[in-house]
């Protein structure tokens, strides 16, 4: 490792210089312990999106797993060793390649627990929209309707002088929203279930809600719409704020109680399918919200999962949506942490059209939450090897449920001719 990171501790400002005692600091960097098992053998090189991007060993997962190990034991302060593992887009790849066990982006992920990534001006702008219920849908609103008007071509133009925001602008997704009305929903039968709306689907792909809802309505059940709660903390999380992650979680658990009782909760984003599998570990085993947090978690599917499970679901007539050879983009979190591979493959797999699948797969797209507004540059960087990998793919429509990952490389192939879209809007044009 460099010596531009690793220096003495004397040279380093640290968090931890004002514990009280060695015994302290031991409990402090517990959680740190599991790295010791790693053997720097490499494995997880090639699965690494910011160390295939670069080939930086600081920025790969053994890199982490030293920079971690540095910080226990005195050599790096916490501030510096924050900035170099703030690269981490906890894709979480890394798990699955090492044969020791470690598993790094869980330890970079519990690092920013006890130190969260300080935000920017864009994220706390972003927080300040999608946190807030109206506010969301109040940004919904304004962008749907620069979408529909003519202002974008001569707005680009002038945000040329103003490069950091042309790139906001240039991940708007182009064209007006797609709009789906919602089906009537049935008195009785099926289940009743809690379709949670993801902040980041209204306000890109407003068209992915209502679709959802309506294959549920087609598979006879009864779905709900919760959107009130703003967002369910999942950039929070992976940021390290639970403070944050706690307060938006306990606001999307009481819409849950105020509307329930439920027999499942379908997300109709894939990263918010993630976090709400996490709640149940989210609060302190003696605080209130920690039993009903765990009995919700158990509850929770992606929208993929749900309907692959559907008895029904293949009985439903299905046409050609006419998107040409589809191919499914992976969310990491989903693939790597749940284990949800097979089951959007198979529910696309009973359309009557070409499926194929994108090479390297597994491999992440760059999004990684708040990371395309913190790291724009290595962002892209990422994204370049995803961009590529679809090319290769000769797909036509990239599929995908999660719309940060969709918005992301869908600004990617603005020049490449290939369509992205959500796999509830995909489905719905199928069925209907």
């Amino acid at each position: 490792m460099s010596d531009r990171i690793v220096r003495p501790l004397t040279a380093i400002v640290t968090d931890f210089s004002q514990m009280s005692s060695p015994a302290a600091k031991k409990d402090a960097f517990a959680f740190i312990a599991p790295a010791e098992a790693c053997t720097h053998c490499g494995y997880c090189l090639p699965v690494c999106p910011t160390y295939r991007a670069d080939s930086n060993e600081v920025e790969s997962p053994r890199g982490r797993v030293s920079i971690l190990l540095a910080l226990r034991d005195g050599h790096l302060g916490a501030k510096e060793a924050g900035a170099v593992l703030s690269h981490c887009l906890l894709c979480r790849a890394c798990h699955a390649a090492c044969p020791a066990g470690v598993k790094p982006g869980h330890l970079v992920s519990l690092s920013r627990k006890h130190h969260p990534l300080p935000a920017n001006r864009l994220s706390r702008l972003f927080h300040a929209i999608t946190d807030h219920a109206g506010r969301s849908r109040a940004a919904a609103w304004c962008l749907g309707l620069y979408r529909r008007s003519g202002l974008r071509r001569p707005l680009r133009a002038l945000l040329r002088l103003f490069p950091a925001l042309a790139r906001l602008e240039g991940l708007v997704p182009d064209g007006p929203p797609a709009k789906v009305q919602t089906l009537p929903v049935p008195e009785s039968g099926g289940w009743r279930i809690a379709l949670i709306g993801s902040c980041m689907a209204r306000l890109f792909y407003p068209a992915t809600h209502p679709a959802a809802f309506n294959l549920l309505v087609r598979l006879g059940h009864r779905p709900v719409s919760l959107v009130q709660f703003g967002c369910c903390g999942a950039p929070h999380r992976e940021r390290g704020d639970w403070p944050a992650l706690q307060r938006q979680a306990t606001l999307l658990m009481r819409q849950l109680e105020g509307n329930g009782p439920f027999d499942a909760i379908v997300a109709d984003s894939d990263l918010c399918a993630s976090t709400l599998k996490a709640y149940g570990h989210i609060f302190g085993k003696h605080n209130a919200s920690a039993g009903p947090a765990e009995r919700m978690a158990k509850q929770v599917y992606t929208l993929s999962q749900f309907l692959a499970e559907a008895e029904n679901w293949s009985d439903l007539p299905k046409a050609d949506p006419g998107l040409g050879r589809l191919a499914f983009h992976d969310h990491c979190q989903t693939r790597h942490g749940s284990g949800i591979i097979n089951e959007p493959r198979s529910v696309l797999a009973t359309l009557p059209v070409a499926l194929g699948d994108i090479p390297d797969g597994a491999f992440c797209c760059g999004a990684g939450g708040e990371y395309l507004l913190r790291h724009p540059e290595r962002s892209r960087g990422v994204r370049e090897l995803k961009i590529a990998a679809i090319r290769a793919s000769g797909a036509d429509t990239v599929v995908g449920a999660n719309p940060g990952c969709l918005l992301n490389i869908e600004a990617g192939l603005r020049e490449e001719g290939v369509r992205v879209m959500p796999l509830a809007e995909v489905l719905w044009r199928a069925i209907r």
